[in-house]
């Protein structure tokens, strides 16, 4: 198979998985990607009605989310907080299916101008898997650490949160 046809294949699938997603109400709404190079970008509403983009990058092997947290200082008690969250995902005390197999992704997490990006770096060509990984990831990040911390200031200033219309 040529590279190109493997990037096509590579975007196929994590826009398949991304579809499904929204046809099951996951994602408010989807974009088909949107392709430069080796890197196509998809698009969704989601989380607070925010507007993420979801970066495939074929060459680099690498699915992420970039700017999924905007305004999350560097050296700040939230980001130290996120990356042990995040780091519990890569060991067993996560039930298996919540759980990152180092054998097909690895995580990584960065901050560039006060915005959390998180990516998986893929292994053995495990788009399929790394995509569904990282759109759980982002999901418990959302769900799970930003309502069970002391974020909901940062709920409402950064994401848009309206504390009045919140659901249980």
């Amino acid at each position: 198979m040529s590279r190109n046809a493997q990037f096509d294949t590579d975007a196929r699938v994590v826009g398949d998985v991304l579809k499904g997603y929204a046809e099951r109400g996951v994602l408010r709404s989807f974009s088909e990607g949107e392709r430069r190079g080796r890197k196509t970008t998809f698009a969704m509403v989601w989380h607070y009605g925010r507007r993420f983009r979801l970066v495939l990058d074929s060459a680099a092997g690498t699915v992420s989310f970039p700017a999924l947290l905007p305004g999350v200082p560097a050296r700040s008690p939230m980001l130290k907080e996120l990356k042990a969250f995040l780091r519990r995902f890569e060991t067993e005390e996560v039930p298996e299916h919540r759980w990152i197999d180092p054998a097909k992704a690895r995580l990584r997490m960065a901050v560039r101008a006060g915005s959390v990006s998180l990516a998986l770096a893929v292994r053995n060509r495990e788009f399929e898997y790394c995509t569904r990984r990282l759109v759980h990831l982002a999901q418990e990040v959302f769900m799970v650490f930003l309502p069970d911390g002391p974020y909901d200031d940062y709920r409402v200033e950064q994401l848009g949160f309206d504390p009045n219309l919140a659901w249980a």
